[in-house]
């Protein structure tokens, strides 16, 4: 059996394809919508992608399921648990191979079998691996959104991102019953998830590719003796607010959707720009943090390119919108790899971009560009001690809860949408998170709504910490 995993950095999501070296005959499990990373790699092993299937219905990513299979003409199977509500829609099922508990797929000679594991999603599905031509015991299994490494799924997103309201419990005892029906599997059985650090469908995901049921026996909280009502509460407990448009992905994936192709992107100049601020259409800068603290033009949304601008545009721009991109790639190429980035999660309403050279016709016509103050620590103190300062804390409910400013009021970044009400915009407001990275966006999206008076916490929460300042438990 040929072994291969393909890691997507922005998503920070994990999809396999596994090769039979006796018939060339493959399968591909979790893929994005970057289908020709499939087949570039199935060519190179002179290998025909069989089979495509995936653990669950995903929140985070359009599943590249269909379109691959469509490139390919490889059979699609999808879970038939969950359920009429929750599971796959009538018309995905209709062109799918159904799976539930004990069902097989057999790819030459590579065997997986299907085990039913609830939880994280009402239809989630592992998929035990036996390589035939070596035994009958699986040597591995592909868990999804169930076990990672030192973790488990979110069992919250059901009800927080689909609006199944007062499923999490109930999704949690099931998770715990997952677990422990799961634990039984011998301990070198070789764990492969969907996710890896950095993902919002977990909490505390490990970096590290792989593991073995044994070692996150030893380790994995998750698989610690406790009873469910203890399980259910810990699990639960301080999970990060999940991106908004994770509700989109969910109604996409359920239906199977292929996604809408992307507008046609130009380059536009200063006048587009101008007429996209005056009738407030988001616009995308993609500089770094410091640059556009440095100066940027007003009414523009700070997201810099690299691992988590996904994450953070999918939580702040809204996917029935159209939007534009202001860029430093200095390449058609680039934009482009950004706009695919894009659309594996559904942002396809790119109306054209700007080169970051728009800011000096910005700054010929307008004068001096607008900047974001930053404020170390210690001046932070000073004017704490003299006047009033709304200080907000944008890091999720995990780093709160280990310690906070005294004072400070606490919205998560992915929240910020939907509770910028609840801030007091006639006094000053100082933003931070961890390091000044999520605090850098959110000063610029209340920027951009109008707000005059932001500041970001140079160095965030670890600086100030650092320097011997108070904080609150």
């Amino acid at each position: 059996m040929l072994f291969k995993r393909f890691y997507d950095d922005n998503l920070a999501q994990a999809s396999y394809m596994l090769v039979c070296e006796k018939t060339r005959e493959a399968i591909v499990i979790d893929p994005t919508l970057d289908v020709s990373q499939y087949t570039r790699a199935a060519g190179a092993e002179r290998a025909r992608i069989a089979h495509v299937t995936e653990t669950h219905i995903h929140a985070d990513f359009i599943s590249g399921s269909r379109a691959l299979a469509e490139a390919t003409g490889a059979t699609v199977h999808l879970s038939a648990e969950g359920g009429t509500e929750w599971g796959y829609a009538d018309a995905a099922m209709k062109t799918a191979s159904p799976l539930g508990e004990g069902s097989e797929i057999l790819t030459g000679k590579i065997r997986l079998t299907v085990a039913h594991t609830p939880g994280h999603t009402p239809e989630h599905l592992t998929f035990l691996v036996s390589d035939l031509q070596r035994g009958e015991e699986p040597v591995g299994a592909l868990t999804g959104d169930f076990v990672f490494v030192g973790e488990v799924g979110r069992p919250d997103l059901l009800e927080r991102a689909a609006g199944a309201k007062g499923s999490m419990a109930g999704s949690a005892a099931d998770l715990y019953r997952s677990l422990r029906k799961f634990s039984v599997q011998p301990d070198h059985l070789q764990i492969w998830p969907g996710h890896g650090a950095g993902s919002a469908c977990g909490k505390s995901l490990g970096s590290m590719p792989q593991s073995t049921l044994g070692y996150e026996k030893l380790f994995n909280w998750a698989f610690a003796d406790m009873t469910e009502k203890e399980f259910v509460a810990k699990v639960l407990k301080d999970q990060p607010v999940p991106p908004r448009y994770f509700a989109a992905m969910k109604r996409v994936n359920r239906a199977a959707e292929l996604p809408a192709p992307s507008k046609s992107s130009q380059q536009l100049g200063l006048p587009e720009l101008e007429s996209a601020l005056k009738a407030e259409t988001p616009v995308i800068d993609t500089r770094a943090a410091a640059k556009f603290a440095a100066e940027h033009v007003p009414g523009t949304l700070n997201i810099p390119l690299g691992k988590s601008f996904l994450n953070w545009t999918g939580a702040l721009v809204p996917e029935n919108r159209d939007f534009y991109l202001l860029t430093e790639a200095e390449s058609d190429d680039a934009v482009e790899a950004t706009l695919s980035d894009l659309a594996k999660i559904g942002l396809t309403r790119v109306a054209g971009f700007f080169r970051a050279d728009v800011l000096l016709d910005w700054k010929s016509r307008h004068g001096q560009p607008e900047h974001v103050v930053q404020v170390s620590p210690g001046e932070l103190q000073d004017v704490l001690d003299k006047k009033k300062v709304q200080i907000v804390d944008v890091r999720a409910p995990d780093e709160w809860n280990r310690g906070h400013l005294p004072g400070a009021i606490h919205i998560p970044l992915a929240a910020l949408p939907e509770r910028v009400g609840e801030l007091d915009t006639s006094v000053p407001i100082v933003l931070h998170c961890q390091g000044g990275g999520r605090s850098s966006i959110a000063a610029s999206y209340l920027q951009a709504m109008g707000v005059d008076d932001v500041s970001n916490l140079a160095g965030g929460y670890e600086r100030w910490a650092a320097e011997g300042h108070e904080v609150k438990k």
